[in-house]
């Protein structure tokens, strides 16, 4: 296996892009996919108290997924635990966050914008969104779920067309009519009124 190869920070930025980071360095991996080491550029506050934190207690390297740019890209957060400076703060230490990654995110908020892009504006299935983004379905869902919590209140929203939609709900199943004593196919069809 061949050593990554280095490449300017510099170069890189311009195409990463990713508000409130830094690029520390950029690799290009022997099978061609890039790694891109980042840092935040924003102070962080406690969770408990909203203190800034300004101590570094530790770090720790965390790979976070981002959408693909020019193709799949590995980015690799070099996160700080900061300490708590508030004396009466049951949290001591923390883990900093930003808007486009919070606590415990594993995925970029550009990158769940885009999942659900892909899916509701764009008209595509879950599972195909899923491979050109390399991520799970799973991801794909909780992406979706989160943005309908989002929603406004439907009953306040004025429709701009009607549609009718007709599908199957159900898989085709077989009866046996008790008056005939014949097996009798049955298609379970729903029509909907679509806004």
């Amino acid at each position: 296996m061949t050593e990554p190869t280095l490449v300017h920070p510099d170069a890189a930025t311009t195409i990463f892009n990713l508000d409130d980071y830094r690029v520390l360095a950029t690799q290009i991996l022997s099978f061609g996919q890039r790694r891109i080491h980042i840092e935040s550029t924003v102070e962080s506050g406690c969770p408990g108290c909203g203190v800034i934190g300004t101590r570094r207690h530790s770090g720790r390297q965390q790979r976070v997924r981002d959408i693909p740019v020019a193709g799949p890209v590995e980015v690799v957060w070099a996160k700080r635990r900061l300490l708590c400076d508030e004396s009466s703060c049951p949290h001591k230490t923390f883990f900093e966050a930003t808007l486009e990654v919070p606590a415990r995110a594993r995925t970029t908020s550009r990158l769940r914008s885009a999942l659900v892009k892909a899916v509701v504006a764009s008209g595509r299935a879950a599972t195909e969104t899923t491979t050109v983004h390399g991520v799970s379905w799973w991801r794909v869902q909780k992406a979706l779920s989160m943005a309908a919590m989002k929603l406004p209140n439907v009953d306040l929203l004025r429709p701009r067309m009607l549609a009718i939609d007709e599908h199957r709900f159900r898989s085709v199943r077989f009866f046996k009519n008790t008056e005939t004593n014949a097996w009798q196919l049955i298609e379970p069809w729903m029509t909907t009124i679509v806004a």
